[in-house]
């Protein structure tokens, strides 16, 4: 001790006092901050959906609820529920219940279909947490696919493939020729409807009609016999009483043959009489069509219809316009100032109805490039710009006061022509691609993996998953399937909810084991670029991934 009873070295500086304190008080800060943040990693989890993934429901449930284990960030989240065509079913915003765990999205009355919840929120811990699932309603049908359109399938034969023929060379010509005359025909009809007609007019058109009413009925006759003849792909001569007697294709040829029988007689009988058979025809031309293969048909058959009377009307008038140029030129002055004004609302008509119609058939307008129907629309799109320039180059001669230009006239009627080629083609084939099975396969050292989906369409699907690993290895911890749309970054993946099967099949790998899965259900709600995520855990928690990518259409 010191002189003064002090023990040397106990003595405590001011300075090392506060550092303790300091580093006491920042112990019992961070303890209690501990108690109140989550877990690092324990990021929200998704506890409870309704309705439930995978969900069959009668009737459209009155909104969705997706339920999380915390309490989510105020803001970044969203709920979304999207239709068949992958576009949304409601505008409305997701409230938040259950003390900020859950979302819920209040829908309208919902048809039957299948639909996808797609959802994103951020945990309470700042992580990002998405996904999706799908739920059905009712019992829907599958989308139309290029088998539904396919003409072949539907008489129960094959299409033998799309190579150039001597037969399919045939029915593109006589398909061209049929519309030229039923286009032709019904826009004369259409024009007999005109009341202050000068006589060089009436004169021109009945001569026409008299002539179009004959060649209508040629290729009719001919259009027919060579589609029976493709669609019975060589059989016997029944074979094509049985179509056109028990097939809705079948039928609605037989019924064009009657109305062509009429053509001829069109020239003799009252403008009520010729309206009549040129609704009916082109009603029936209208049935025939892609558009009776979507729906709702009322809407897509109507749509083809207004499309078929504009293009008509367009189509009669140059024709008889150049009848009239022919024969007397001032006259054709005067009618061509009452046609252009009806072609100007005949190819509005023909725009309107035509992106109308193809957005109807297709998903997006991309799906253009991936069928020879969408080159052969772009074409024909491309064409009908050539005639709205054509036509208002005459249009501004006759506001001159002068009369149209021969080469003007006969550049439309070339156009028309061109159109009504393109046309016999297009109708010919498919506005949507064929979708096919995907059979994925993969070989690795580590595993290898074999992914099928049949029939790989939107809706209900079989999928089957197969894995192989080292025997040594022994079975695999976990197993998962996702699918995620590649075109839709905003849609979270999909789990499928793959279950273990005894599989018979004889695939089997010098030391490897193998695993199968398989499962049925509406996993692929729409049409979309598709990403397959497989992600196995083996016995020794090495987490394996493969993946590939693949489109339904």
């Amino acid at each position: 001790m010191s002189k003064y009873g002090i023990v040397r070295g106990y003595s405590t500086p001011a300075s090392a006092r506060f550092a303790r304190w300091i580093a006491a008080c920042a112990a019992m800060l961070w303890l209690g901050l501990a108690g109140l943040l989550p877990t690092a990693g324990a990021h929200a989890q998704l506890v409870r959906t309704l309705p439930a993934a995978g969900d069959r429901m009668d009737a459209s449930p009155p909104s969705v609820e997706v339920t999380f284990n915390e309490r989510l960030d105020t803001g970044g989240y969203k709920l979304t529920v999207l239709d068949e065509s992958s576009r949304p079913v409601t505008k409305a915003e997701p409230e938040r219940f259950d003390e900020g765990k859950g979302l819920r999205l209040a829908l309208p009355k919902l048809g039957e279909g299948h639909y996808t919840v797609t959802y994103s929120v951020i945990s309470a811990d700042g992580h990002p947490v998405s996904g999706a699932f799908v739920f059905t309603v009712g019992e829907p049908a599958s989308l139309p696919d290029a088998g539904e359109l396919d003409p072949h399938a539907q008489v129960g034969h094959h299409h033998g493939g799309a190579s150039a023929t001597d037969r399919e060379f045939l029915v593109y010509a006589t398909r061209i020729a049929y519309y030229a005359g039923l286009l032709g025909t019904a826009g004369l009809v259409l024009w007999s409807l005109m009341r202050n007609a000068s006589p060089v007019v009436r004169e021109a058109r009945e001569r026409l009609l008299g002539f179009a009413g004959k060649y209508t009925l040629i290729a009719t006759l001919a259009y027919v016999a060579m589609s029976l003849m493709d669609l019975a792909q060589d059989e016997p001569l029944s074979e094509w009483l049985r179509i056109l007697k028990d097939t809705t294709v079948g039928r609605l040829y037989a019924a064009e043959l009657l109305l062509a029988f009429a053509a001829p007689l069109l020239a003799g009988i009252g403008a009520a009489g010729r309206v009549f058979w040129a609704a009916v025809f082109l009603g029936i031309e209208a049935w025939s069509g892609h558009a009776a293969a979507f729906s709702p048909k009322a809407y897509t058959i109507g749509l083809d219809y207004v499309h078929l009377c504009a293009a008509s009307l367009w189509g009669g008038g140059l024709v008889l316009l150049m009848a009239v140029w022919q024969k007397e030129r001032p006259e054709a002055g005067r009618f061509a100032l009452a046609f252009s004004r009806w072609a100007l609302l005949s190819f509005l008509a023909l725009w309107v109805t035509g992106v109308l119609a193809t957005l109807s058939y297709l998903p997006s307008l991309e799906y253009l490039r991936y069928t020879l129907w969408g080159k052969w629309l772009i074409a024909k799109i491309g064409l009908s710009v050539l005639v709205a320039v054509t036509a208002l180059l005459i249009r501004l001669r006759l506001k001159r006061g002068d009369l149209p230009h021969g080469t003007m006239l006969k550049t439309d009627v070339g156009l028309l022509a061109a159109i009504v080629f393109v046309v016999g083609i297009l109708t010919y084939q498919t506005p949507l691609p064929n979708n096919e099975p995907l059979h994925f396969h993969q070989m690795g050292t580590d595993m290898h993996v074999t992914l099928r989906i049949t029939p790989n369409a939107p809706g209900d699907n079989q999928f089957i998953l197969k894995i192989w690993l080292p025997e040594k290895d022994g079975a695999p911890k976990q197993v998962q399937l996702k699918l995620l749309p590649v075109d839709r970054p905003d849609v979270g993946a999909i789990a499928v909810p793959v279950e273990p099967y005894k599989d018979e099949e004889i695939d089997a790998y010098p030391d490897f084991a193998k695993y199968a899965y398989r499962v049925q259900g509406p996993f692929l709600p729409f049409a979309s670029e598709w990403k397959a995520q497989i992600f196995v855990t083996d016995a020794k928690g090495n987490e394996l991934e493969r993946e590939t990518t693949f489109r339904i259409y």
